[in-house]
């Protein structure tokens, strides 16, 4: 099923206008009928916001149904978009170079990925895909926030530093990554603790402080090692502002 189907489909199952839907997402209605009609495609922001909007699952736009070999390309396709990131920091490495890398014929990476923010998109979701599910469960638990935070996720992030720093260090995809963390992880501990929602401001806090904190671990030429940055977190969190020396 393309995207614009998908986007036709989540519009009529809530009984909504193309103008209506435009209007939730912040769009002009000509976009909406763009879409789903096929004569062009929605950015990666705009295809994560859709899916906060209408609480999506993360994979929302991907294919569900994918043979071996499709799941074969598209990872060598992936592959080849990680290899050029690392090459090209400043400036966001084009489908065409990316295909000659992957040695693939254009119309089969056009067949995935018929822009380049679908490639983005697809990567987002591919990186973030286990980190979710493991946070996921344990604020399913009750557990503490900062407990999973410092036990759970950031193994998971080191485990993929690589690809991570690279997320972090790009500017034509960091904006991108972080807008997706901050919105989903709010999310999720707006899900699981909905007292949370009644105070905006703090929930706001800790998101943006514990992305920083990833964000800062992340972007460092020499990563940190794991344990060094849990004992450094803990540190920080058990410490007031005002034993802080500037």
């Amino acid at each position: 099923m393309t995207i614009g189907n998908q986007i036709k489909n989540l519009r009529t199952a809530h009984n909504l206008t193309q103008q209506e839907f435009a209007a939730k997402i912040y769009i002009s209605y000509q976009s909406i009928s763009n879409w789903e009609n096929h004569h062009s495609y929605p950015s990666t922001e705009i295809m994560l916001l859709i899916i906060d909007t209408f609480d999506l699952p993360l994979n929302y736009f991907m294919d569900k149904d994918i043979d071996p070999t499709t799941n074969q390309e598209e990872t060598l396709i992936l592959s080849s978009f990680l290899k050029c990131m690392t090459t090209s920091r400043d400036e966001a490495p084009t489908l065409k170079v990316i295909q000659q890398l992957s040695g693939l014929p254009a119309e089969r990476v056009q067949h995935y990925f018929p822009s380049y923010d679908d490639l983005v998109y697809t990567l987002i979701n591919k990186v973030d895909q286990d980190i979710k599910i493991r946070v996921e469960k344990r604020l399913s638990d009750h557990e503490s926030v900062l407990a999973i935070f410092i036990n759970d996720m950031t193994p998971l992030l080191y485990h993929k530093r690589e690809t991570l720093h690279l997320l972090y260090t790009r500017p034509y995809i960091k904006g991108v990554w972080t807008q997706f963390i901050k919105a989903k992880y709010q999310s999720l501990l707006i899900k699981y603790n909905p007292q949370i929602k009644k105070n905006d401001l703090d929930t706001a806090y800790l998101i943006e402080t514990l992305t920083t904190f990833i964000s800062i671990w992340l972007s460092r030429p020499e990563i940190e090692p794991l344990d060094q940055f849990q004992q450094r977190i803990t540190h920080l969190v058990n410490h007031s502002m005002s034993s802080w020396r500037l």
